[in-house]
C-alpha cells in the first residue's frame, strides 16, 4: 500500500489504533506509550517489525515532555549518571535484541506489561538515599538500557528510581522526558544499525506520530472528565490482560 507495501489496508489501521491507544496511556499517566504498543502491535506485525516502529517513533514523542518540565539545565545536571548508564545498557542489549529467541521475548514482553500493572497498582513505596542517588542512578541506567533495547520500554526501571529518589511532579516530567528522548535516540540508532528499524519502518513511525499525539491530548481529556482512580483501574486491567495474553499465546 503506497510507501507500505508489505503492510495492508486493515493491518494500517490496526497499527495506527493501537498507537492512538498507546498514546492515551502515556497522555494519562505520562509513560507507558512504548508498553502499551508493544503489547498490541505483536498481533498485526511481526515483533522485530514492532521494535523497529516503536523505536523510530519514541524519540519525537518525548520531545515536547522534556521541553514541558522547563527544567533543562537541572535535568542534565542531576541526572547525568543515569544517562551514562543507559548509554552502556542500550550498546549491551541491543545487539542481543537481534538474536533473542521471539518465542522467549514475547513471553519477557508479557512479564514485563504485567510487572507494569502490578507496580503501578500497589504503588510500592521505597526511597533512595541522597548519597546513593548517583550510584543507583547508573545501575537503574543500564538496567533500563539493557530493558529498553530488547523491548523498547525504559517506563518501568525509570519511574520506580524516580519514586525512589522523591522526584516532585515537575522533575519527574521533566526528567522522564529527558530519559525517555535520549533512551529513545540510542536505541533508535543501535535498531538502525541491527535492521530492525529501516526506511519503511520509519515511515510507519512518522506516519503514526499524529495519531500518538491524538491519543495523548485525548487521554488527558478523559483523565480529566472520568474519576482519574476509574480510568486508572480500566488502563491498567487492559494491560494486565494484555501481558496475559502474550505469555499465555508464547507458551501455549
Amino acid at each position: 500500500m503506497g510507501i507500505f507495501p508489505d503492510i495492508s489496508t486493515a493491518t494500517l489501521v490496526a497499527v495506527v489504533l493501537v498507537y492512538l491507544f498507546a498514546g492515551m496511556i502515556k497522555g494519562a499517566f505520562g509513560f507507558g506509550l512504548p508498553l502499551a504498543s508493544i503489547a498490541l502491535l505483536p498481533l498485526f506485525i511481526p515483533i522485530d517489525m514492532a521494535l523497529g516502529v516503536n523505536a523510530g517513533l519514541l524519540p519525537a514523542s518525548n520531545i515536547f515532555q522534556f521541553a514541558q518540565g522547563r527544567m533543562m539545565r537541572e535535568t542534565v545536571v542531576r541526572f547525568w549518571p543515569l544517562l551514562i548508564g543507559v548509554t552502556v545498557g542500550v550498546a549491551i542489549g541491543a545487539p542481543l535484541a537481534k538474536g533473542v529467541d521471539k518465542q522467549v521475548l514475547t513471553v519477557c514482553l508479557g512479564v514485563l506489561v504485567m510487572a507494569f500493572t502490578v507496580m503501578t497498582r500497589f504503588r510500592p513505596e521505597f526511597h533512595i538515599p541522597t548519597r546513593h542517588e548517583r550510584s543507583a542512578g547508573v545501575v537503574a541506567g543500564v538496567l533500563a538500557g539493557f530493558v529498553g533495547a530488547l523491548t523498547t520500554s525504559f517506563g518501568i526501571v525509570f519511574a520506580t528510581y524516580m519514586v525512589g529518589i522523591r522526584a516532585d511532579r515537575r522533575l519527574m516530567v521533566s526528567a522522564l522526558g529527558l530519559l525517555f528522548l535520549v533512551s529513545g535516540i540510542l536505541v533508535a540508532g543501535s535498531f538502525w544499525l541491527i535492521g530492525f528499524l529501516d526506511p519503511q519502518r520509519l515511515a510507519l513511525s512518522i506516519f503514526c506520530l499524529p495519531f500518538t499525539f491524538a491519543g495523548m491530548i485525548l487521554g488527558n481529556k478523559l483523565a480529566a472528565r472520568l474519576s482519574a482512580e476509574a480510568f486508572r483501574q480500566i488502563i491498567l486491567l487492559v494491560l494486565f490482560g494484555l501481558g496475559f495474553y502474550m505469555v499465555f499465546r508464547a507458551i501455549s
